[in-house]
Formats: structure tokens, C-alpha cells, sequence
């Protein structure tokens, strides 16, 4: 029985929650609650030494890292296929995969910190917050919070996250106006990656959508994997729902 570790379904949890759904794979769910910090706690630590969800375990084999983890799940469980068999668009598939990683994400993911996470960190004594600090394995991480308990980002730093989101917005619509799918004719990975990142843009930033990514949004909200993964356990409020950890 595979088990995952998961927070509520958004962002890079919600990427291997749409996965197993569209797959209609069972598992053990694992909720991680990451405004409880439960993601540096030592017992998860020792599962993930990043301190961060999703976590796939797979008879005692652990498998981190969201798109990898849909990429093995796709390697192991085949029956419903979700990469295309056409070499070029499984290409296309990673290519966008890795963008979606690498560039779109974390210009949301910034903003999301910003305008909802701070809210939380904010609320910190400085010895609460030291204790956090202390407990996080990433220093990427432990700086993350640090900025945004202080004086957050810059308006130069979060100017340019949106100007990425932007950009990406706009390289998917026009892979969507050359195709129904991201990868092509054909819904894969590269829509399974991108759903929950995209998702977030309307939220904060609805001018930037434009009219093929909006179409795709709506089509893909319709997926009864979509559904069911949305039902999965949420505990965080409406407001702070945008945000990665």
C-alpha cells in the first residue's frame, strides 16, 4: 500500500493528490499540517531530512520531490496513462514540467508568502520564531520565514515575481493555442504539474490570465480528479490556501 505525506491540496501536495486521483490509485493519506510545523518535526524529518511535503512511500521506499514522484508513479502504475507515448510531447511534457518548477512556481509562491504567509509569521514572538528557525533543515527555508517575519520582500523582488508569472501565463497560452493539452493532444503530466500553480494567478492576479489558459482552468476544475483531490482534508483557512511550503 503506497502512503503519502501531504499538506492541504494545493500547490506541490496537490500535484501528487491530482496524480493518484486520475490514476485511481488508493493510499494511505498522511496529513501533514505545515502551519503547525509539523514538517520539521523530528519523526518527519527522518522521512524527508528537507523537512518538506509531498513524501511518497512506496513499501519502505521514499520517494520526495513532487514531478518525480508523479514520474514514478507513472513508471509504476501505467494503466492510465498520463505521459504521452509521442517522444517529442513527452519531451514538451518535461520541458514544461521543469519550467513549472523552476520559474512559474516560485514567482507565485513568493507572492503567496507574502500576502498570506506573513500574516502567520508575523504573529511570532521572536522567541517562538527562533524556535521555529531552529527547527528547520533548509536554510533556504529558515531565510524564507526570517524575511517574511520581518520586512517581507522587496516591491522590487515581488514586482518581478509578478512579471514572471506573467511570462508564464503567457508561454502557456501559447502552447495551448497550438494544442488542446500543455504536451499536446493528449492531458498528461504537464497539466497535472501545472494545475495547482495555476490555479493560484486568478487569486491574486486575475488580469494576467489570458483566454486559452482560462479555458484550460475551467476544463480542468470539471476533472472529477480535480474534484476528488479538492475533497482531500484542508485545514488551512481560505486565505492563506495559495501558498507553498
Amino acid at each position: 500500500m503506497l502512503e503519502l505525506y501531504h499538506a492541504e491540496p494545493v500547490a506541490n501536495s496537490m500535484k501528487v493528490l491530482l496524480c493518484l486521483k486520475e490514476k485511481d490509485i488508493r493510499f494511505v493519506s498522511h496529513y501533514v499540517d505545515l502551519l503547525r510545523f509539523e514538517q520539521h518535526r523530528p519523526e518527519f524529518v527522518k522521512i524527508n531530512p528537507n523537512g518538506q511535503v509531498p513524501v511518497l512511500v512506496d513499501d519502505g521506499a521514499i520517494i520526495t520531490e513532487s514531478t518525480v514522484i508523479n514520474e514514478y508513479l507513472e513508471d509504476e502504475y501505467p494503466e492510465v496513462r498520463l505521459r504521452p507515448e509521442n517522444p517529442v510531447e513527452r519531451a514538451q511534457m518535461r520541458v514544461w514540467s521543469k519550467f513549472v518548477d523552476e520559474y512559474f512556481c516560485p514567482a507565485l509562491s513568493m507572492i503567496g508568502w507574502h500576502t498570506m504567509v506573513r500574516k502567520v509569521a508575523q504573529k511570532l514572538k521572536k522567541d517562538e520564531l527562533d524556535e521555529v528557525l531552529s527547527h528547520i533543515p533548509l536554510k533556504e527555508q529558515r531565510d524564507k520565514w526570517a524575511t517574511i517575519a520581518g520586512s517581507s520582500f522587496t516591491e522590487e523582488q515581488l514586482a518581478d515575481a509578478r512579471r514572471k508569472l506573467g511570462v508564464s501565463i503567457e508561454r502557456m497560452e501559447k502552447l495551448l493555442e497550438k494544442s488542446h493539452w500543455l504536451a499536446g493532444p493528449t492531458y498528461s503530466l504537464a497539466d497535472v504539474n501545472s494545475y495547482s500553480i495555476v490555479a493560484g494567478v486568478p487569486r491574486f492576479f486575475p488580469e494576467l490570465m489570458k483566454p486559452r489558459a482560462t479555458e484550460w482552468l475551467t476544463e480542468m476544475n470539471e476533472r472529477p480528479a480535480v474534484k476528488a483531490a479538492l475533497a482531500m482534508p484542508n485545514k488551512v483557512p481560505e486565505a492563506l490556501r495559495a501558498f507553498g511550503d
